[in-house]
């Protein structure tokens, strides 16, 4: 899954709730800013570094949960990108008030809207 990073550890329990939240829905979470990166900036050397780790590990993963609440315009895309083009799932999640982009629902196997970000369990239940 992939959701914003503020840098460091300002927004690592946000993180931590959205995996459990994935976790609560019985689904094996895997967060690239916390299980590759460890929730350092700048961890790799070169972006090139970086986006060859982040092809791999989508590769890897069953499908893709990304939220789209802060309008992201640059990695997040990216990786949405990528596993849209590895033929994963790709699943869309944003805070009920979101206005976003019609280009999520041309990649997106289905887009869920929350209160909480505990409403996401539901929502991936259902699929």
């Amino acid at each position: 899954m992939t959701s914003r990073f503020k840098g460091s550890q300002e927004n690592r329990a946000e993180i931590e709730r959205l995996c459990l939240a994935v976790r609560d829905a019985g689904i094996e979470d895997f967060h690239f800013i916390r299980d590759v990166e460890n929730f350092q900036p700048n961890f790799f050397k070169t972006q090139e570094e970086l986006w060859e780790n982040a092809r791999n590990q989508i590769a890897k993963c069953d499908a893709l949960l990304i939220d789209i609440t802060d309008h992201p315009s640059g990695g997040r895309l990216i990786e949405a990108g990528i596993a849209y083009a590895l033929d994963k799932p790709v699943y869309v999640i944003m805070k009920n008030d979101t206005i976003y982009k019609d280009f999520y629902t041309g990649i997106a196997d289905a887009i869920f809207k929350y209160n909480s970000i505990e409403d996401v369990t539901d929502h991936l239940k259902s699929i």
